[in-house]
């Protein structure tokens, strides 16, 4: 299973064009400000499942939760974009919700910087912001998680 992640594309779709047709994924998580964007590229690709959440900037969408739960290969995934959590002040209260839910692993946005860390066998995973050029991987094989940071 591979999953592209994508956060905080602020308008700047063309760029997630160039990784769908580099990475051929399964499934994108795409972690909110402008859910819209993400939205519209699911139109543009229906044979992608995506999963999309909003973030700060897109307060006034209602077609989109500010969490969710997936289960992926059987890994507990929580999608959040993080804004509501605090993750640029700390972790501690995006660490507190992982373990209420009992997540796997947290894909968020918000502060367009990489960051991947584990921490009580959570994997902690932001790829940065797609309106920067970054972008996300997450590879499933054999219960295996992958994470990779990659820059278009």
């Amino acid at each position: 299973m591979k999953i592209v992640v994508i956060t905080d594309s602020h308008g700047k779709l063309s760029k997630f064009y160039d990784i769908i047709a580099l990475e051929n994924p399964e499934e994108v998580i795409w972690t909110g400000d402008h859910s819209w964007d993400g939205e519209e590229c699911s139109f543009a690709f229906p044979e992608i499942k995506f999963h999309i959440v909003r973030g700060n900037c897109d307060v006034f969408d209602k077609k989109f939760n500010d969490n969710e739960i997936l289960d992926i290969e059987e890994k507990k995934i929580l999608i959040t974009h993080g804004h509501l959590y605090d993750v640029k002040k700390d972790m501690s209260m995006l660490e507190r919700i992982a373990e209420k839910y009992g997540a796997d692993i947290v894909c968020f946005g918000h502060t367009h910087i990489p960051y991947l860390k584990e921490k009580n066998g959570i994997e902690y995973f932001n790829p940065g912001a797609l309106k920067d050029g970054n972008y996300g991987i997450i590879t499933i094989e054999n219960k295996k998680i992958k994470f990779e940071t990659k820059k278009i």
